[in-house]
């Protein structure tokens, strides 16, 4: 489908208009110089007037592709080429001889187009090498070379995504400029990227440079509609209210968006329903909407939106109806969390707890409803009879969420039935995620019970002017009572849901994790420096540092860590001078301190050697050879100072040991340059 271009929003409209509230630092809608047009439009009159003075007009490199197409009788293609060259080249016309037998006689870049057409890029390499040889100071066109990287791109991007690698695909995508670029379903895959990742200033930032536009830079209708229907999932409703007022400026489009109500309701309930800051309670029409859809389409979204929503205005036996009808067409963690938490607002605990051990393995990954939910038993008296799953998981829930209230209550629960060990590692683990007066105490008890008179003495001797009272009250204490209790582990060393997230990269998911155990208490040193590696995971540099140095100063046995972390967060933001600084700073272990000084060493090459700076690049390579190998790009840019220096030998010599080793094109143009300066034939 031809792109459908129309004037959509005057300049004012769309500067004067944001689809968000922009963050402090946030990026605007349009790029700085497509706002200095609007403000100077006489300006930008001139400057085009002055630029059509003088018509490019392609080269017979340019006119490969499009010769190649018409070779092979690709009529499409011809008509896609002719279009960019026109946009390249105004007032471009197709060559007379385009069809003719002989037609286009230059090089011939068949193979590298076929090459292209099948995504072998390492043979493509290898036959722009072989070409090159036969042809002396032939180079593929300028359009090839950006028509290859564009392609290796998409295909790499594509890649990631369909193997959920949602991180490469934001640092592939990184490449983009999402308010210049015309493939729009690379910008959806940043979309989904930045919403597995839960970066919804980066999200919202896309979604805005899909939607506000210039008009000659605007996508189709159809497009933007598709987009509003994506960031129905990621938008607050009255942001996305604003958009479509904004964006109903132009009549076609406003007639398109009049499919989007329903799902704009539905947000509206949502975004209620979960406790958005500042969503207003939906309209009676949305609701007669959205309860009229739910209960004649059994749509399990629709049934659990009407669930939430009537739970939130304190309708519990009304929201139990709707997820009953849920789990009637399929019983799904959502449907039981719905249905747990509407037996609880009716203070019908006992019976929320028996339905979510009915259903307990399909609650994996729900460690953090569990923990209330699996408690039940575990309070007050007389409730012992509880299954020895239910020990287990409410064990490894405590465990993956640190949560030290209910380390607390597991322990007062195995100090009460008498199983003093248990209760001893509980509480000590209680006190570790959170110093709290009665975790200390639980522990103190126990170590009394168990005797342990030395160990109950340095814990006195570690707390006790902080805590007078605690240990004021121990001689005073009761002995707990004859109580018969199901068996209690201790602790039993499962991770931190955080740690198996950074594990797996999954770095989205482990930062917001670690951002919801902060908002309950302070992050322990260690935890800050998990926090640091997921946001270096996701190229949150500014973040990173923050962590990483929150972890160093907080001391413990992750310093090297956090010292390391931080090493790599300031030379990924090429700030060389802040890392020589840490290295004088900290000790690190003999290989870590190796790595952060070869990686130092390495910018600074890169650094000179983009000024033309060759023989500081020898000397900063020469010192990092001295602590670390060299890898074949190292030794190439070797390779090419001494070739500017005029140390052709050196230079050839260099590449002709690493086409020994292996064999890359790379090494063979070099070879070719040498050659060619030095007034060799072979």
């Amino acid at each position: 489908m031809k792109k459908t271009i129309k004037t959509r929003l005057s300049a004012g409209t769309i500067l004067a208009t944001l689809f968000v509230a922009l963050p402090a630092g946030a990026t605007s809608l349009l790029a700085p110089e497509a706002a200095a047009i609007m403000a100077h439009p006489s300006d930008s009159a001139k400057a085009v007037e002055a630029d059509t003075r003088k018509v490019p007009v392609p080269d017979t490199v340019d006119l490969a592709a499009l010769y190649y197409y018409a070779r092979n009788g690709e009529a499409e293609r011809v008509e896609a080429e002719t279009r960019r060259l026109e946009l390249k080249y105004p007032g471009f016309m197709p060559p007379a001889d385009l069809y003719a037998p002989d037609a286009g006689d230059h090089v011939d870049e068949t193979t590298l187009w076929q090459l292209y057409e099948r995504d072998d890029y390492a043979s493509i390499e290898q036959e722009i090498s072989r070409i090159a040889a036969s042809h002396v100071g032939w180079e593929p066109s300028e359009d090839f070379l950006s028509k290859l990287e564009r392609r290796k791109l998409r295909f790499a991007m594509t890649q990631a995504k369909e193997a959920k690698d949602f991180v490469a695909v934001i640092r592939l995508g990184a490449k983009l400029d999402p308010a210049q670029e015309t493939e729009i379903d690379l910008l959806w895959m940043m979309l989904d990227a930045y919403r597995a990742n839960e970066m919804q200033e980066a999200l919202t930032a896309v979604y805005r440079s899909i939607l506000f536009r210039t008009p000659e830079k605007a996508f189709s209708d159809e497009l933007v509609l598709t987009t509003l229907q994506k960031a129905m999932e990621d938008i607050p409703a009255a942001d996305l209210r604003e958009a479509i007022r904004v964006l109903s400026a132009d009549p076609e489009l406003a007639l398109s968006m009049r499919s989007l109500n329903l799902d704009l309701m539905r947000r509206e309930m949502g975004d209620f329903a979960s406790g958005v800051a500042g969503a207003p309670q939906p309209g009676p029409e949305a609701i007669a909407a959205v309860r009229t859809v739910a209960e004649s389409g059994q749509a399990p979204e629709d049934l659990a939106l009407m669930g939430w929503y009537m739970l939130k205005i304190e309708q519990p036996d009304q929201a139990a109806n709707f997820f009953q009808r849920m789990l009637q067409n399929k019983a799904t963690p959502e449907a039981v969390r719905g249905m747990a938490l509407s037996f609880s607002h009716q203070s019908k605990d006992k019976e929320a707890y028996a339905f979510v051990t009915e259903h307990l393995d399909m609650l994996a990954g729900q460690d953090a409803f569990l923990l209330d939910q699996l408690s039940f038993p575990f309070k007050g008296e007389g409730k012992t009879d509880i299954d020895e799953r239910v020990v287990t998981r409410y064990s490894e829930a405590i465990q993956k969420t640190e949560s030290s209230d209910h380390a607390r209550l597991i322990g007062w629960y195995a100090y009460n039935s008498r199983q003093f060990e248990p209760a001893r590692a509980w509480f000590a683990k209680a006190f570790e995620w959170k110093a709290e007066a009665d975790s200390l105490k639980g522990l103190a008890l126990t170590l009394t019970r168990l005797g342990e008179k030395k160990t109950l003495a340095n814990l006195r001797e570690q707390h006790g002017d902080a805590y007078q009272t605690v240990f004021a009250e121990l001689k005073s204490a009761a002995e707990p009572r004859e109580r018969a209790g199901k068996s209690v582990s201790a602790p039993a060393g499962v991770q931190a849901g955080y740690l198996s997230r950074l594990q797996k990269k999954d770095y989205g998911g482990c930062v917001a994790e670690l951002r919801r155990l902060e908002a309950r208490t302070a992050l322990r040193p260690d935890a800050q420096v998990a926090k640091g590696w997921c946001l270096l995971g996701l190229n949150h540099l500014a973040e990173a540092r923050q962590a990483f140095t929150a972890g160093l100063s907080g001391g413990g046995g992750k310093a090297d860590d956090a010292a390391y972390g931080l090493g790599l967060t300031l030379l990924r933001a090429n700030l060389t001078d802040d890392a020589e600084a840490l290295l004088m700073q900290h000790s690190l272990t003999p290989l870590r301190d190796r790595e952060l000084r070869a990686e130092l060493l390495w910018q600074r090459a890169r650094a000179a050697f983009d000024r033309k700076q060759y023989r500081v690049t020898l000397e900063a390579l020469n010192t990092r050879l001295q602590i670390m190998p060299e890898a074949v790009g190292i030794s190439q840019m070797r390779a090419w100072s001494h070739y500017h220096l005029g140390n052709l030998a050196q230079s050839r010599a260099i590449f002709a040991q690493l086409n020994q080793v292996m064999a890359d094109p790379a090494n063979s143009r070099g070879i070719a340059a040498i050659n060619e300066r030095m007034g060799i034939n072979r």
